[in-house]
């Protein structure tokens, strides 16, 4: 039976242009097997990270949009077997659909460092901190493990640079389907309903997270903490740079709560290595020489690092093309001094 309430939020969304933006409720959800359970969330994740409007979720499992709201309310009182059916069956082209368009970056060092801390924060319930450098593919690393361990239970979100707590919680209510209009303490509330202990949130840029004021209280992460709960919420991780532990070190605030916690911390080297990026270079050049393998790590431990190499790779790439040429060491040189020219070096 539907409820006045959902009536009215279900008609709010009524436009068949409009983003399927369903705020969750995991407790209503308690009473259906876990498959069940499994196959709504992914979905509503899935929805939410695309975008979809709402003719898009209704074309993609063959429902209304009624059908598909109380689906995800937990209120449905129809064949859960029947809509899960349409819900995986749409999964299995969604997916194979993300392998065709997805040029995913390639397996090294870094990027399975940073998956054994997703993995070891989603399977313990616990939190991670992933520490390093700018533009040494994190970000990438992340996105690539969110996007091949999403059963709907991986949420990504990016710390804003300003906006204090509220953009924040904003970012998060965006990422789970939740009303970014509602109060502060209303908009917590409906966060918390959105998680449990099956769920990763992942905080990018989480150094920005840090009051600026040394003295001031990181109301940020208290929330954060509050969502993990000692293992009654969900698991977490944290993606920073160096200054996250730094200003840590100097605030008046006490941060053995968050510290405290942290089961899996995650420092990535300095220094890129050889071995960091002989795959990323495998793609593009088959047997490199030992010059040119020397050339490209001062690429990548340069400002900018692996950012940097791998668009200059693609460059060089774009370059052999345009020549009809089989990509070699002399389109990657040609690239680095295009890039040189561009910025007024040479």
């Amino acid at each position: 039976m539907t409820t006045k309430q959902e009536q009215l939020e279900s008609n709010t969304a009524a436009s068949a242009h409009a983003r399927v933006n369903v705020p969750l409720n995991m407790e209503n959800w308690k009473p259906l097997p876990e498959t069940v359970q499994e196959d709504l969330l992914w979905f509503h994740q899935h929805i939410l990270d695309q975008r979809l409007e709402w003719a898009d979720a209704c074309e993609a499992i063959g429902y209304d949009r009624s059908t598909i709201f109380r689906a995800l309310k937990g209120t449905y009182e129809g064949s859960w077997e029947n809509i899960t059916k349409a819900i995986r069956s749409y999964r299995r082209i969604a997916e194979k659909r993300a392998t065709i368009q997805t040029n995913e970056i390639v397996d090294n060092a870094i990027t399975k460092m940073i998956s054994a801390g997703l993995d070891y924060a989603l399977a313990n319930n616990s939190i991670t901190l992933i520490v390093g450098e700018s533009r040494m593919g994190k970000t990438v690393s992340a996105l690539r493990w969110r996007d091949a361990n999403n059963h709907g239970t991986s949420v990504y979100v990016v710390a804003p640079p300003t906006g204090g707590v509220k953009m924040f919680m904003r970012r998060i209510a965006d990422a789970v389907g939740v009303n970014k209009n509602l109060n502060t303490v209303q908009m917590y509330e409906a966060i918390a309903r959105a998680f449990n202990r099956n769920r990763i949130l992942i905080v990018d840029e989480a150094h920005r997270l840090v009051p600026s004021d040394y003295r001031s209280m990181p109301v940020a992460l208290e929330i954060l903490r509050d969502l993990y709960a000692d293992g009654r919420g969900c698991a977490l991780a944290m993606i920073a740079t160096q200054r996250f532990k730094d200003q840590m070190v100097k605030s008046e605030y006490q941060y053995e709560q968050i510290i405290g916690r942290i089961g899996m911390p995650i420092r990535l080297r300095k220094k890129i290595r050889a071995r960091d990026i002989d795959p990323i270079l495998a793609q593009y050049i088959r047997r490199p020489s030992e010059q040119f393998m020397a050339h490209m790590l001062a690429i990548a431990n340069a400002p900018g690092r692996l950012g940097i190499l791998t668009e200059t790779l693609k460059v060089a790439s774009r370059i052999a093309h345009q020549e009809k040429a089989k990509l070699d060491e002399s389109h990657v040189h040609k690239a680095i001094a295009l890039r040189k020219q561009m910025m007024g070096e040479d």
